[in-house]
């Protein structure tokens, strides 16, 4: 354990340093642009069951009083943006949270070489004055990754993420303090117009603050070729191994997998498939086959941006008291950025999986998994924006010892007002519903609603002009 804090310190002091000796060493490249802005927001909060509760809904309005500024320098080789948030909250019933809450944010776009991009993100947020925070999360994280052109056709990636955060447990609905630390690396060679072959490295560990069932360790080494044989026919396969050690029991998990696809191409962007995937798992309690013959299409826009849709049957062979079965299984990647008019935006997202061990709720072992999400922009005068969003997860825990099936809706809009240029007031409303069949936690439903005004003399630098993927499914699944 001694080891693990060490590492996680290390990791905060490295990539603070990284950004110190970047940060003044930007400005001497080529001119810099750096812009100050101070901002001033008042924000009223009201939550109809604020501690998240199937009975005794406990109703909460928060006033919060914020004050602070932030400071972007951009150049040819270096965008920076530096914001510090600092706000007084005043809580209605829960009188001893009332305090200031510090929000400081560090994000960093570097290209030190022509072949090289490095992207940073510190983030910090205090905690609450009380003891007892259930009912609301805060998070401290570190991110640094990035990418080099090796050769002409070899490509390294690497990500180092840090996370220190207190939020709402998935197996128990509890909160709880927990640390999160996860590094990946990767090798890809690019030996032919759209074939390639390459490794990747993941590990990961999660501790939490006082003892519990879902802490865990977990190494992850794959390998994937893609080839095509033909200008219209292709192959492509993975193989990955997956080690899960969990803290506080013996139910270790080794996963092996692999998949075959054979592609057929229609078009320049779209491909038809007809893929076969096997999954092995040992572990103290029985192993575990997987057999999953699927068909479908994968249609790719850009690199991030486009949708594949699967069709198959998930056979399930135990070595246990869980039943052997044959399920029905969608399979599905997608996310796509709709600007059907200049007024007008639409973001659509989903996605689906199974694993022996996921990473919100590692002990409940093997599990699978949907999740969709949408979020609509739009313009309605020149200075009113609106947006509505709603997203849904469902996920079932098959072990035979929880035998589980979770579900989440949720749904919410809102307006943005912007009578001069440094005046804006923001309203918006969300809607969760959460249901389960299990007796670990209750089910709950909650209506949030905030109102705030703004006021920010001049329009804040930015890093991106269009957000990454992540950002965007942040934003919707998250509200």
């Amino acid at each position: 354990m001694k080891k693990i804090l060490q590492s996680q310190k290390g990791t905060i002091v490295a990539i603070s340093a990284l950004l110190i000796i970047l940060v003044p060493c930007s400005s001497s490249f080529s001119r810099t642009l750096t812009q100050l802005t101070p901002t001033l927001t008042i924000t009223e909060e009201y939550n109809d069951n604020y501690l998240k509760t199937e009975n005794n809904k406990q109703e909460e309005f928060i006033t919060s009083y914020g004050l602070g500024f932030s400071v972007g320098f951009l150049n040819k080789k270096s965008n920076i943006y530096l914001a510090y948030n600092p706000k007084y909250e005043d809580y209605k019933n829960f009188n001893s949270r009332d305090g200031f809450v510090h929000n400081a944010s560090l994000d960093g776009k570097f290209t030190p070489s022509k072949f090289t991009n490095i992207n940073a993100h510190l983030a910090y947020t205090s905690a609450s004055q009380d003891n007892d925070y259930t009912g609301k999360t805060w998070e401290n994280s570190a991110l640094i990754s990035g990418d080099s052109q090796l050769t002409k056709n070899t490509n390294v990636n690497f990500s180092q993420s840090y996370s220190n955060r207190f939020d709402e447990q998935v197996r128990t609905g509890t909160y709880n303090e927990h640390t999160v630390n996860r590094t990946s690396g990767g090798i890809t060679n690019q030996f032919g117009e759209k074939d390639r072959v390459g490794a990747n490295f993941s590990y990961e560990f999660d501790n939490y603050k006082n003892s519990d069932a879902d802490e865990h360790t977990k190494y992850s080494p794959s390998g994937f070729i893609t080839y095509w044989l033909t200008p219209l026919n292709g192959l492509d396969s993975k193989l990955a191994y997956e080690k899960t050690d969990f803290d506080t029991s013996t139910s270790d998990i080794e996963t092996y997998t692999g998949h075959l696809r054979y592609l057929r191409k229609f078009s320049k962007h779209f491909d038809g498939y007809l893929k076969y995937r096997h999954s092995y798992s040992q572990r103290e309690s029985g192993d575990h086959h997987i057999f999953h013959p699927s068909v479908g299409f994968d249609w790719e826009v850009t690199k991030d941006s486009g949708i594949s849709l699967g069709v198959g049957l998930l056979f399930h062979k135990w070595d246990n008291n869980n039943n052997d079965s044959t399920d029905p299984f969608l399979d599905l990647d997608a996310y796509k950025i709709f600007n059907f008019s200049e007024r007008g935006s639409l973001s659509i997202t989903g996605s689906s999986g199974y694993s022996e061990a996921g990473d919100s709720a590692a002990s409940l072992g093997y599990t699978t998994y949907y999740k969709a999400g949408f979020q609509l922009n739009y313009q309605l005068l020149k200075r009113v924006s609106s947006n509505l969003f709603g997203s849904y997860r469902y996920d079932e825990f098959h072990e035979s010892a929880v035998n589980r099936k979770d579900n989440r809706l949720n749904l919410g809009g809102g307006l943005s007002w912007l009578p001069l240029k440094w005046l804006r007031f923001n309203a918006s409303y969300s809607y969760t519903d959460f249901n389960t069949d299990t007796n670990q936690r209750g089910d709950y439903a909650e209506n949030r609603a905030t109102v705030s005004v703004s006021f920010i003399p001049v329009l804040p630098v930015r890093l991106n002009a269009s957000p990454s993927r992540q950002f965007v499914e942040s934003e919707i699944y998250n509200h």
